[in-house]
């Protein structure tokens, strides 16, 4: 069992849910914005949810209306959702009377120190948890240890103050020193294509929960 909260995100398949399930992760995140990549028809998704227990079910949404995601909320019975960079506060705020809400703040190349802090400050009132997503825009723990990207004590700072999930690429040699340093709430690992069906290598991932388990 990891020593930190996870959450599995961007969940496909059966495969990947009852994967991920096993290792007692705290969410398993399914994208239902319709027409992105890695999204999963609400179906589907209900169909999944039949074959796994113990993890919470999270919907991830980017630009969907506030509507829309209450409406999977009921007719998926959602335990939280995470709503993307560009969701409003006002919608998280009507969202967050409802159930545990996730603000995804994106960090790209051209991200500051300042653009991150202020969305951090503006959202902490009414949200539960931040993902932090390197992986989107690519970005490594490397990375940001050469200060390519933020750079280790600003990112030490966010995890001290503000309840951050991670979701960044980094060695599973190097997981265990890095959360000593930074000491975030959890971290994102992501799901991803079955190679056929009910076929996956899992060797990466299961390294890393490895190195989580010995803590």
């Amino acid at each position: 069992m990891p020593t930190i909260k996870i959450k599995a995100g961007s969940i496909t398949n059966l495969t990947d849910a009852r994967y991920f399930s096993a290792w007692e992760v705290e969410w398993l995140g399914f994208n239902l914005s319709e027409g992105e990549e890695n999204a999963i028809a609400p179906m589907q998704l209900a169909a999944i949810r039949e074959w796994v227990e113990g993890p919470k079910i999270v919907g991830e949404f980017s630009l969907s209306p506030k509507e829309e995601i209450l409406h999977y909320v009921a007719e998926l019975q959602l335990d939280a959702v995470q709503v993307g960079m560009f969701t409003d506060l006002a919608t998280v705020m009507d969202l967050s009377y409802q159930l545990p809400v996730i603000k995804e703040i994106v960090v790209e190349k051209t991200t500051t120190a300042g653009d991150v802090e202020f969305m951090l400050t503006h959202f902490a009132p009414h949200v539960t948890y931040f993902l932090l997503n390197f992986d989107k825009g690519g970005f490594s723990w490397e990375q940001v240890q050469k200060g390519e990207i933020l750079n280790v004590q600003v990112l030490q700072d966010f995890c001290q103050n503000f309840p951050i999930l991670l979701g960044i690429g980094v060695a599973a040699s190097e997981l265990k020193s890095m959360l000593e340093l930074l000491q975030p709430v959890g971290l994102n690992l992501l799901g991803g294509e079955e190679e056929k069906i009910g076929v996956k290598s899992f060797d990466d991932v299961d390294e890393i929960f490895e190195h989580l388990s010995l803590g």
